[in-house]
């Protein structure tokens, strides 16, 4: 286990895999409730090829738990932190879920300087049916949840019920056929995280907007949806369609087209990674083509 302070003193855990000396870097990135150990299955064969970097986002796993920075402007300044204490130049991406949306918060405020290619998993650009979504677009965007009750379901990990809640809800996010060994120990991951920094972190999450993002991303993009996700694909082809030369990947229920792939096989996430955009080498992707032969 390793750390690092962020500047507002706040430690968070990392890990490193893979030797120092690899071409390519690969910062992953887990969802709300969730931690870095969601990627430990795949971790091994991805390190064959890369330096796998993988982290505790605040408020979640190892890392520390503090009452501020519930927000995921703060969760994309310590993504951008990390890399300058690991000094890493230049890197691949792929986030899940609300790491997604810390992916697009970080190329917002950051720029793509130091992003040589992005994955995109199950993560709809706007959550919320805002004032400005007519209800048409909100669906089409993957928006289903109005103002009542994006304050309903963020009050609920606060209430009486809180441990069903939140047990219900990763149950929606998983397969049927996970064992109830992993589903429980996905559990106990997921309460990790605090209710309270846990909702304040979930309704700043819910309440973006990152469409204006989408068009803006000057990197390679694969976007990957779940058939059978409780994130509308449709969403996701949406999102897919408004990056610049981005790619599609929709798995069926058959192939575990539901959220959370990082429990699938390794060679079943290989399989998701190795769907990014084939760009021959050039000044604007260098290394490219290189990095997709590899995976």
């Amino acid at each position: 286990m390793s750390t690092f302070t962020t500047a507002d003193g706040c430690k968070l855990d990392y890990h490193l895999a893979g030797s120092s000396s690899s071409e390519r870097t690969l910062v992953l990135l887990h969802g709300w409730s969730q931690s870095r150990a969601m990627f430990d299955r795949v971790i091994p064969m991805l390190a064959r090829h890369y330096r796998v970097v993988s982290y505790d986002q605040r408020g979640h796993g190892e890392s520390d738990h503090p009452t501020h920075g519930a927000r995921i402007a703060r969760l994309a300044r310590d993504l951008d932190e990390l890399l300058t204490h690991l000094h890493i130049e230049q890197a691949d991406f792929a986030g899940h879920s609300m790491g997604a949306s810390v992916l697009w918060s970080y190329l917002d405020l950051f720029g793509s300087a130091k992003v040589s290619s992005l994955i995109i998993i199950d993560q709809p650009s706007a959550c919320t049916i805002l004032p400005w979504l007519d209800p048409a677009e909100a669906a089409k965007v993957g928006a289903i949840v109005d103002f009542p009750g994006a304050e309903a379901f963020c009050k609920s990990f606060l209430g009486p019920d809180a441990a069903s809640v939140r047990h219900d809800f990763l149950v929606s996010m998983l397969t049927r056929q996970i064992s109830g060994e992993d589903l429980e120990w996905l559990y106990q991951e997921n309460l990790k995280l605090d209710g309270g920094f846990g909702s304040r972190l979930l309704l700043d999450h819910i309440m973006q907007d990152w469409r204006d993002v989408l068009p803006r991303i000057d990197v390679p993009t694969l976007v990957i949806a779940g058939e059978v996700s409780h994130v509308n694909p449709a969403s996701q082809k949406w999102s897919a369609e408004r990056i610049p030369g981005a790619q599609l990947r929709t798995f069926t229920a058959e192939e575990g087209g539901r959220t959370l792939p990082v429990l699938r096989a390794a060679r079943a996430f290989r399989g998701r990674l190795a769907l990014l955009p084939r760009c021959p080498a050039s000044a604007a992707y260098p290394g490219t083509r290189r990095l997709l032969m590899c995976l």
